[in-house]
């Protein structure tokens, strides 16, 4: 029989146990998220500092090349450690103990919108911290869940979770529970998460594009600008008249706020980017949000970068079904069965909206890069941005070299001190992750 050791993870306290094996297979096996990639100790990935405890090498044979990712007396790569005692980890930076938080809600109140929209107004059991655009998943009996925007600003609220949810014929959630719940009646909820986030500097001007109930994800966005000074206009799109159900509200907020222009669209006449590319909006300095069907998405995107909008600015949010969808079963089924091995729940459009994100998101990281700036700043810098527009953790570490340090090997390490000069390459390679999905892009700038 083996020993059993009891590894503890600081600062969050969570703890899994570790016999013979590597901690990362370890780790791993007890469902707790760690970024892993070669395995080799050459990428620094499962990197931890070890606070307490005792440990030992990865035995190897004489062929096997030793780790190359250099590492300080107090570090290890849990890809090529075993425990000798109970161990007390520190995981650096946020790339790892940031879980998707379960909880509680109770109804407060439901209301119809519109023929087939119902506002659902919930209390969670405990405050949510909750970024401007992002969701929540609702938990269902069997183990799926559905996703739905918070439609309001919680912090402003007294805490209370505002959806806005359109019902679908046979739909597991909108026609089998939504029609039955009532004021008390509590629900599991997991998040929030999601990428569409707020993330504006300054006071350029806002563009917000919305079709359907997509609104509800645009809608926290509108008030925070709302909140400033700048020009904000948005473009609904609706089939019917009934679909701008929160039309009142928006009529109030333009006699309110001179500095607020909407647009209803019905899609019978035109389309929400066509029209907004009507507009003599100063494209190359707006800041663009986008929310609903992936068709709007996709359009609005191109048309809006041929107009001049830089695609860092430009934010939306995939339009990804929840659950088992037909669309994702076919797709599912036409996957070579060796060469492409996924899981039911997973989806193209997450996969391609979290590459447009991680674009995005170096784009924004490289124009903050400053003359002068030290590589330990620039990585700060850059953990600060990914978590603003949302990256969940990174599976790798972001890399940051400046000057010398992007010619030198893994094993000889990089100067954190050495500051960016005028004639530097400076080079940028980041692992978010979105949503659960990995996004990998890395560039190259002078």
């Amino acid at each position: 029989m083996h020993d059993r050791h009891v590894i503890e993870l600081s600062p969050s306290g969570k703890r899994f146990e570790a016999a013979e094996g590597l901690l990362l297979d370890a780790m791993l096996a007890s469902g707790l998220s760690v970024p892993f990639s070669c395995r080799r100790g050459a990428c620094g990935s499962c990197k931890v500092k070890v606070v307490a405890g005792q440990y030992r090498a990865k035995q190897r044979s004489d062929d096997t090349p030793a780790p190359c990712y250099p590492l300080a007396a107090n570090e290890m790569l849990l890809c090529q450690s075993h425990a000798c005692s109970d161990m007390r980890l520190e995981i650096p930076g946020w790339s790892v103990d940031t879980p998707t938080l379960q909880i509680s809600a109770h109804v407060l109140s439901k209301r119809a919108l519109s023929v087939d929209i119902t506002e659902l107004v919930l209390q969670p059991t405990q405050p949510l911290e909750v970024r401007a655009g992002q969701y929540l998943r609702f938990c269902l009996a069997n183990g799926d869940s559905r996703c739905f925007s918070i439609a309001n600003l919680p912090a402003q609220d007294q805490g209370r979770l505002v959806f806005h949810i359109r019902t679908l014929s046979g739909g597991l959630f909108t026609a089998g529970t939504l029609p039955s719940l009532q004021v008390g009646d509590a629900l599991q909820l997991a998040g929030p998460v999601g990428a569409c986030t707020w993330q504006h500097e300054g006071e350029r001007p806002v563009v917000l594009f919305a079709t359907g109930t997509g609104y509800a994800g645009i809608k926290p966005l509108l008030l925070t600008a709302l909140s400033g000074t700048a020009q904000v206009t948005l473009y609904w799109g609706g089939s019917a008249q009934a679909d701008f159900y929160d039309s009142a509200f928006l009529d109030q907020a333009s006699q309110a706020h001179p500095r607020f222009r909407w647009h209803r669209v019905l899609s019978a006449q035109a389309r929400v980017q066509q029209v907004a590319l009507t507009h003599a909006h100063p494209w190359a300095d707006t800041q663009v949000y986008a929310c609903g069907n992936p068709a709007m998405i996709s359009q609005a995107r191109a048309l809006c970068l041929a107009a001049g909008v830089q695609a860092h600015r430009f934010v939306a949010e995939a339009f990804v079904p929840s659950g088992a969808s037909v669309p994702a079963a076919a797709m599912l089924d036409t996957l070579d069965p060796v060469l492409e091995k996924v899981g039911p729940r997973y989806s193209l459009d997450g996969m391609l909206a979290a590459r447009e994100q991680s674009v995005r998101a170096l784009a924004a990281i490289a124009s903050q890069l400053k003359v002068g700036m030290t590589t330990a700043e620039a990585l700060h810098m850059a953990g600060q941005t990914l978590q603003a527009m949302g990256a969940s953790h990174t599976w790798h570490p972001t890399y940051i070299r400046f000057g010398d340090d992007t010619i030198r090997t893994p094993r000889q390490g990089i100067d954190l001190q050495r500051r960016l000069r005028a004639t530097d390459i400076a080079v940028v390679d980041l692992g978010p992750v979105w949503d659960g999905y990995e996004g990998d892009y890395g560039d190259t700038f002078v």
